[in-house]
């Protein structure tokens, strides 16, 4: 996923950068692409995708060409309570809750599923604890609007300095890689941390 310095959601866009775009493709490749068969996406982001990268498979930019090929091939899961039909190749709606779609594909033989998109979706898997791993690019940018990435909740005048472990809704992760772009953007890949909670 794509995220400001803010927290949002999105892509904070910059000059053309081929360098640059290389590097956060060879960093996906080379890492967490490399092993993955299944997406699992929210009904925009499948929309969208659906009508764009089925049209890049001849791009001119060799890694939108291959992504293209590979979200193609892959097989994708779109979450969704009103999508009618989904045509593009190998994907099928999923009607029932996340956990329940989750550990059904993991008990099936395959290779890694990951959470392509969008922000909803994420953050079910995320306050559901789902997520064995997380890969987030950061924008050396602030925007001050949005969907915040991480679901917040609100909280009272006053706030704790210090979060303990076990605490609701905090969740570790260990760092695997960091990995900064000439852009300034920087490739977070962290995998979960199981930790003994605190107290007895």
């Amino acid at each position: 996923m794509y995220m400001t310095l803010d927290g949002f959601a999105a892509l904070a866009d910059g000059p053309d950068d081929p360098e640059g775009d290389r590097q956060f493709w060879e960093a996906m490749w080379n890492g967490p692409m490399s092993r993955v068969d299944t997406l699992l996406l929210g009904r925009k982001t499948y929309e969208a995708w659906a009508q764009f990268w089925p049209t890049q498979v001849d791009s001119e930019n060799e890694h939108w060409r291959a992504f293209a090929r590979f979200s193609s091939q892959a097989e994708k899961v779109v979450f969704s309570h009103t999508l009618k039909t989904a045509p593009w190749s190998n994907s099928r709606i999923a009607r029932g809750s996340v956990a329940e779609e989750v550990a059904r594909l993991r008990a099936l033989p395959g290779s890694d599923i990951i959470v392509a998109g969008g922000v909803q979706l994420v953050q079910s898997v995320l306050a559901q604890d789902l997520a064995d791993e997380l890969c987030l690019t950061v924008s050396p940018s602030t925007i001050g609007r949005g969907l915040p990435l991480f679901h917040m909740e609100p909280t009272p005048d006053h706030h704790d300095d210090v979060v303990p472990v076990g605490a609701p809704g905090r969740h570790d992760f260990r760092l695997l890689e960091a990995r900064a772009f000439r852009s300034g953007a920087v490739f977070l890949h962290y995998e979960r941390a199981h930790v003994a909670k605190s107290g007895g």
